[in-house]
């Protein structure tokens, strides 16, 4: 059978109509700080795309940083915010959780054992939601849109009401749910983290947007880009391409969250129907459409993603930043903290919107077909 990619939390491809623009795009000037009529065009598209991403977060373009990704978004909301903080002789308190990312978890680590952030975890449910602690102080919260291994919701209006009433500012990663779920959803927050790559644009291109980026200082400095938050050249055409991966996305999101859906339960159902037993982690209604994070018992999920491979179909044994670390997720430890063994039997399928129901189905039976041979 054909290569089947069911891996779309890692990586998207790129949409072709973004790939046909970016082609055009790449062949003009690209220097948007250039003061002849080439740089100049170039920074016209540059803050057209700006203002077309400002839109859809419902933000001020003033107050949009394009980065290279969401891992540094993350770096600069967080390091940004505790130089800032350190500059008027205040240290700050952060309240995270092991369901956020690895660029979220190992940078606050790493600013705690450095002494320059008093770092508090919050507790995990086993629905996979991180339980924000009332009465809890902190100066940043740290809670994601969507976890990127269970595609489970977090607490959003919790964590916005959590903000209101101690005044904290709030880190929301965007990169799993930007163009999934409604404004209103994650509205609130001081800090977006976006990266183009994860909604079918390019990759090397992400943002960092909110009213919080006011209160920041920059990470990488030699020069005025990015209201002087982020020093270098921009890279215009990715930005433009991202801009309308974007605006696509959300002008979609009905069709593909319907198409994606419809995937989960073809995958289940086919499943099921074939007899296989397997766990889902994450609680369903609170779960993103395409996002399926399965626990096959008495299977090494490692094993499972090679033998998987060998038959041309993509999954994940976990985040893709986590890919040749041999250590159970952290999120799925934090979920079921007496049961290592859900952990280390667990995949992440993730089709995406071109991903058809008959290659779903094909993928479930081979799936089924593994296991089966791998209990006998």
């Amino acid at each position: 059978m054909a290569d089947v990619y069911l891996d779309h939390a890692a990586t998207t491809p790129v949409d072709e109509r973004v790939r046909i623009f970016l082609r055009e795009a790449l062949a003009e000037p690209q220097n948007a700080s250039s003061v002849h009529r080439a740089g100049q065009r170039a920074r016209a598209h540059l803050e057209e795309s700006r203002e077309q991403l400002a839109a859809l977060l419902a933000v001020s373009a003033n107050e949009v940083v394009f980065t290279s990704g969401s891992t540094e978004a993350n770096n600069l909301a967080i390091r940004g915010l505790v130089a800032a903080r350190a500059a008027a002789q205040m240290r700050t308190r952060i309240l995270t959780s092991d369901l956020e990312h690895s660029c979220v978890r190992e940078t606050t680590v790493l600013l705690s054992n450095l002494g320059a952030v008093e770092l508090t975890r919050m507790e995990v449910l086993p629905s996979g939601v991180a339980d924000i602690p009332a009465g809890a102080s902190c100066d940043l919260l740290c809670v994601m849109a969507v976890q990127n291994e269970t595609g489970v919701i977090q607490d959003m209006k919790g964590a916005r009401t959590f903000c209101e009433d101690t005044g904290a500012r709030w880190l929301c990663d965007l990169t799993q749910g930007f163009t999934s779920l409604a404004p209103d959803q994650f509205a609130g927050a001081d800090f977006y983290s976006i990266s183009s790559h994860k909604i079918h644009g390019p990759p090397g291109v992400g943002v960092l947007a909110g009213r919080g980026i006011r209160s920041i200082r920059p990470q990488i400095t030699g020069g005025p880009q990015e209201g002087e938050l982020r020093a270098g050249t921009q890279p215009v055409a990715l930005i433009r391409a991202f801009a309308m991966a974007a605006q696509l996305a959300r002008e979609e999101h009905d069709k593909r969250c319907r198409h994606l859906r419809a995937l989960d339960e073809a995958m289940l159902s086919t499943l099921r129907a074939l007899g296989i037993d397997f766990a889902e982690n994450g609680e369903s209604g609170r779960r993103l459409p395409g996002f399926l994070n399965l626990s096959f018992p008495g299977l090494s999920a490692p094993d499972l993603v090679i033998a998987l491979d060998s038959c041309g179909i993509f999954v994940s044994a976990g985040s893709a930043c986590a890919t040749g670390v041999m250590e159970l997720s952290p999120a799925l430890r934090a979920m079921f903290p007496r049961d290592d063994q859900r952990a280390a039997s667990a995949i992440r399928i993730t089709p995406g919107k071109d991903t058809t129901c008959e290659q779903i189905i094909a993928a479930a039976g081979v799936i089924a077909s593994i296991v089966k041979k791998a209990r006998r």
